[in-house]
């Protein structure tokens, strides 16, 4: 992780002096179409590591909850975490993930715990034109945790730095694209677990591309993403993903600053472990607070 961490500051530190206090894009009266409004409310929906360029001192909480194979009721697992605008331009985030699970060897005891924490850090800069347009770059580091059941993580720690790229492409219906660039840095712990279909299991090029529009009722995104190892690691290995979902808000009347967010999605899959389909449905509880 040091290198990466060190690669981070140093591009932090080079855009230091570029650093300004910025207007917060979300105002009603420089946005009137709600468009920007709509930009920075993507990294809470899209997980594309987005920029969030909400003004300092904002910050949100999120809970995720997800159950695995409902009908025999497996386990039952809660991922949650904060972000915190420590500036305009910079934000922190971290997160665990906890889990009760039904041991089908021990009798069917339940068992309970946490499985997983991360840690992020990110720089956010507006660009432009057109407005709205914005680019980040950012650090986040992950780890399993614990004795969690072996399909809940894949006994590695990951270290990840990024860029990334946003900006409106018609404006009018606000149709906005995304892009990612990447590194996932892979290293063993002491935490025993296996690889999920289709997941390299070496280091790895990140790269990930989509567009993403709102609608009167819900949000719908495209993406397309992908990983090599051709470059990093010992045998070139590929896999592609290409993924639609919708986001359908829930509540938003009634809890003007909790969110209750509905996602449905379809994934469909190609690399080593061939060609895969599947779909899913989760449902996302933020807490936001803006100054």
């Amino acid at each position: 992780m040091g290198r990466a961490a060190g690669l981070l500051l140093l591009l932090i530190a080079t855009c230091s002096p570029s650093l300004r206090a910025q207007t917060d894009p979300t105002d009603q009266a420089q946005d009137p179409n709600g468009l920007l409004r709509f930009m920075n409310r993507l990294p809470e929906l899209v997980d594309q590591h987005l920029p969030f360029l909400a003004p300092g001192g904002t910050y949100w909480f999120y809970a995720r909850p997800h159950v695995g194979d409902p009908l025999k009721g497996d386990y039952f697992r809660l991922d949650g975490g904060g972000w915190l605008k420590v500036n305009d331009n910079i934000d922190l985030n971290a997160g665990a993930q906890g889990f009760i699970w039904r041991d089908a060897n021990d009798s069917d005891s339940t068992r309970y715990g946490v499985s997983g924490y991360n840690l992020g850090i990110k720089y956010a800069h507006a660009v432009s034109p057109p407005e709205g347009s914005a680019v980040s770059v950012g650090l986040n580091f992950s780890s399993p945790l614990g004795r969690p059941p072996s399909n809940l993580t894949d006994g590695w720690r990951h270290t990840d730095p990024y860029v990334t790229y946003t900006r409106p492409l018609i404006p009018s219906i606000k149709l906005v694209a995304y892009t990612t660039v990447g590194l996932d840095l892979l290293d063993h712990s002491p935490v025993p677990g296996q690889f999920g279909t289709n997941v390299l299991h070496s280091n790895s090029i990140t790269f990930s591309a989509g567009v993403s529009r709102q609608w009167k009722q819900f949000v719908g995104s495209l993406t397309l993403s992908g990983a090599t190892s051709e470059l990093v690691s010992k045998g070139g290995r590929q896999v592609f993903t290409l993924a639609p979902q919708a986001f359908v808000p829930l509540l938003r009347h009634r809890l003007p600053r909790w969110h209750m967010i509905g996602t449905l999605g379809v994934r469909a899959a190609d690399g080593p472990d061939g060609r895969r389909f599947g779909a899913s449905a989760s449902l996302n509880i933020n807490f936001k607070s803006t100054p």
